[in-house]
């Protein structure tokens, strides 16, 4: 609550507003965590029970019912600095860091960072004048865009680091602003914002390019890059035509259940080459391969990094690079069609479709806390309790959220005589 206090609140006379900037905010994440999906669907949540005075609970006041109409959260959405909630960001981070929570999901000592971006709306019409667009057989399609830099880490949870909206400067300009130039101005940021954080930065084929590989190298992180066949041509040139002739290569079998129902054997076959030259500098390249028990392939991913590969560190530095899924499918997947709506603008106009979206990441980041970490065995005193025993899936949770806070006074000292408490995660 510290945090949501220390926004700076952007409304003419704040103290004169009824409802505080981190009461505004709390009911932006509430709606967000609760997955109803439209500032409507919260409007029709307050009018039925408690949740208004649950939100004033929350803050730290007592205003008996009284309760804000999204409407006037969504004025304060709209001219809300954006810049605000990244330094809410940033300290969600450093807290991260400074519990140590998520030092199991390292490698080479460093966080592990995907990169992508994704389209956030469509629209028939023209938005605004920074939309970017595309023209198609006479039809032309407008966008509002995002490249997204997230913590990755192999149990799923997915934590927001930094964003760069892709959007055009004001007319006239001769090139739309694209992936790669946002990634020039995300890097900025990064290196602002957390100066001193090591990360092993992941991404698809588009940043396999010599300006990032040298930023990356100047910032002292690790890269892990996907090298498909139509990307570096000269690099690809320099690998062995036999797999055997690689400069090295480990192969392992893995026992994976199959959805509880069948189990199967694979084979997982790490080989790499080192080293590889690209612009008069030294890199590598690792491939990845999963083939079942009659030798049909399953999986295949090549990378090419600054990490050299050895016997030792192969299999995890190729993980590594496989990483990069995560931010596709429980980060933006899991956003556009897990509950969270975000292809639904929650407000258009201003600030309000960015500041929605910086909370949806918070609030995805809040909820999967709950599901992958041991809130539910403490909550409950219960070693045997899990998430999916207990609510069985995310929507569930979210339901169950929303109902609790419009029928009931609950405690909001979950765990009584505790006072402030971890979430530990880690693998299963």
């Amino acid at each position: 609550m510290t945090w949501l206090k220390a926004i700076r609140d952007p409304r003419r006379d704040p103290a004169a507003c009824t409802f505080p900037i981190e009461y505004v905010l709390m009911m932006a994440l509430i709606m967000l965590c609760g997955q109803l999906g439209s500032r409507r669907a919260l409007a029709r949540q307050l009018g039925l029970g408690r949740i208004g005075s649950n939100l004033w609970r929350l803050v730290g006041k007592a205003y008996g019912d009284l309760g804000c109409h999204p409407d006037t959260m969504n004025r304060a959405m709209e001219v809300l600095d954006p810049a605000e909630l990244e330094k809410l960001m940033v300290a969600v981070v450093y807290q991260l860091r400074k519990t140590r929570a998520l030092d199991t999901f390292r490698f080479d000592g460093k966080l592990i960072v995907a990169v992508d971006g994704t389209k956030m709306f469509t629209f028939k019409k023209v938005h605004c004048e920074h939309c970017t667009h595309q023209t198609k057989d006479g039809k032309t399609t407008y966008f509002h865009c995002v490249l997204a830099a997230k913590i990755v880490t192999p149990i799923g949870l997915i934590i927001p680091l930094a964003f760069e909206f892709i959007e055009n400067p004001p007319a006239p300009y001769d090139k739309q602003d694209c992936e790669l130039k946002a990634w020039r101005r995300l890097y900025d940021k990064i290196r602002r914002l957390f100066p001193r954080l090591p990360i092993n930065v992941v991404g698809d084929g588009l940043y396999a390019e010599e300006q990032t590989f040298a930023t990356a190298d100047q910032a002292g992180w690790n890269f892990v890059i996907t090298l498909t066949d139509d990307k570096l041509p000269s690099v690809t040139a320099q690998l062995p035509p036999k797999s055997a002739s690689w400069s090295g290569h480990r192969t392992e079998r893995v026992h994976l259940p199959d959805g509880g129902k069948t189990h199967r054997w694979i084979d997982r076959t790490v080989r790499w080459k080192t080293p590889v030259h690209y612009h008069g500098q030294i890199y590598h390249v690792i491939e990845l391969e999963e083939t079942d028990e009659k030798g049909n392939r399953l999986y295949y991913n090549r990378w090419i990094t600054n990490v050299k590969p050895t016997f030792h560190n192969a299999f995890e530095l190729a993980q590594t690079g496989r990483l990069r899924w995560k931010i596709e499918n429980e980060g933006t997947n899991t956003q556009k069609n897990g509950g969270y709506e975000m292809g639904h603008a929650y407000g258009r106009k201003g600030n309000a479709w960015k500041n929605y979206y910086y909370m949806l990441q918070l609030a995805q980041m809040l909820n999967d806390l709950v599901r992958l970490g041991d809130y539910i065995k403490k909550a409950t005193a219960d070693p045997t309790a899990s998430f999916t025993a207990v609510f069985a899936a995310m929507e569930t949770f979210a339901m169950m959220l929303i109902a609790h806070l419009r029928e009931t006074e609950p405690d909001f000292d979950l765990l009584p005589g505790s006072g402030r408490f971890q979430i530990r995660l880690g693998f299963p």
